[in-house]
């Protein structure tokens, strides 16, 4: 396989906050405040840089090999190494994604053009040029490095030499072996989960609770989270061993932000294991999502593809990601593409990241003046000015578009539609 540079949307999780939010089954915002990553300082980001190549900035979690890092950089180069973000929502450090554009993105793409130089950014585990090309897996086990390890190196050569050549593929590293532990090292964890479902080893910040997913979906879990795997280790898989310890419930071990699994339900968890990857990476990768919200999606997956049988029959051989992931559409899953086998490249340039911006402004606009134009009609309507009922049926036609609809154009039309309405009635 390889690992494939790919285009992308230059800003974080435009248009679907929303989703991934109740996909991941996030708690209220009160309860995660206090332990979000800490925000990007960016004066301090742009004094850094200014000085020199590589800019760390405090909270920044990513690993990569510097020496080869700092050897592939260009001249005209600059890398950026930020913390997550944390959930885009109130009460933490963005409130949504706007926010994040105007106070981090726009201020670095315009710092960058004013420099001459190209910057590449890592947020969290995300990787990507602020010209708007990102590199990412391009299957499960260089997903599995990245998350498990922390290891962006890869991703980053890849944004490196795209963007000296336009290259887009490039040759994965070896895979990094799963070993099972030692006797000594199962019955510890075994003894641990015996007295509580949930045991997290020294390292990592504590796990938060299951039973909230446990009683959603009816499944009974244990989990084990163990601290980002040091550099040139192997990944001590606790799963099978955990699994046959406790043959009634679904097992979960996490490892940094990657999430070994095993059960009585074996493929469907690795099948709702890779579709929790794909359709949370923004979560995963850039907000830095707590393992218990991303147990949830997948077991919300489990639990439909056990019950519910949503490929009809006959039953499928098991899910199978990259399929899964290309059939779906990418405004819904936005990055998922970088699990595809290779990705695509759809070479994304400051122009349209100007052009998506612009159309966000436009939306926010369209929209207000949609919402007037809906509440001068009903005004009418409520006085009862002439030709009444039809202009309540158009209220009704109006208001209706007005919640389906998601471009300025789309909203442009629910605005005629009301200022017609209002017309008529006045002739």
């Amino acid at each position: 396989m390889t690992n494939r540079v790919s285009g992308r949307r230059p800003v974080i999780a435009v248009l679907c906050v929303t989703v991934l939010g109740v996909l991941l089954a996030a708690p209220p915002a009160s309860a995660h405040t206090a332990d979000d990553p800490p925000k990007l300082n960016l004066a301090a980001a742009e004094r850094g840089l200014a000085a020199q190549q590589i800019y760390r900035a405090p909270g920044a979690v990513a690993r990569y090999d510097r020496r080869q890092i700092q050897q592939a950089l260009g001249p005209n180069m600059k890398l950026l190494v930020e913390p997550f973000t944390g959930l885009f929502a109130a009460g933490h450090n963005y409130t949504g994604e706007n926010q994040y554009v105007d106070q981090v993105y726009s201020p670095l793409s315009t710092w960058a053009d004013d420099h001459h130089v190209t910057l590449i950014d890592v947020t969290g585990l995300d990787v990507a040029s602020l010209d708007g090309v990102a590199a990412g897996p391009s299957d499960i086990p260089e997903l599995r490095r990245q998350t498990a390890y922390l290891d962006v190196t890869n991703a980053l050569l890849a944004v490196i030499e795209h963007a000296k050549t336009g290259k887009d593929t490039f040759p994965s590293k070896p895979d990094n072996p799963l070993v099972a532990p030692t006797a000594a090292q199962l019955d510890a964890v075994v003894a641990h989960l015996r007295a509580n479902r949930v045991y997290t080893a020294p390292g990592r910040p504590p796990a938060a609770s299951v039973d909230a997913v446990t009683k959603r979906t009816g499944l009974t879990v244990r989990v084990a989270a163990f601290p980002p795997v040091p550099a040139g280790q192997p990944i001590v898989n606790y799963a099978p061993g955990l699994a046959k310890q406790f043959p009634n419930d679904e097992i979960f071990v996490s490892y940094g932000q990657w999430m070994e699994v095993a059960g009585a339900h074996q493929s469907a968890l690795e099948s709702a294991r890779n579709y929790g990857y794909g359709r949370g990476e923004d979560a995963i990768m850039e907000w830095g999502t707590d393992p218990t919200s991303l147990i949830g999606l997948i077991l919300d997956r489990v639990a439909e593809l056990i019950r519910k049988h949503p490929f009809s029959r006959p039953q499928p051989t098991p899910f199978d990601l990259r399929h899964r992931i290309s059939a779906l559409s990418p405004w819904v899953l936005l990055g998922a593409a970088v699990l595809l086998g290779g990705g695509s490249l759809l070479a994304w340039r400051r122009h349209q990241a100007e052009a998506a911006r612009a159309e966000r402004v436009a939306f926010r606009r369209e929209s207000a003046l949609a919402s007037a134009s809906i509440s001068a009609l009903s005004a009418e309507v409520l006085h009862g000015h002439g030709g009444s009922a039809d202009a309540a049926e158009r209220l009704a036609t109006a208001s209706s578009l007005f919640d389906q609809a998601s471009t300025a154009a789309a909203m442009r039309e629910v605005r005629g539609i009301a200022e017609q309405a209002v017309a008529v009635m006045h002739r």
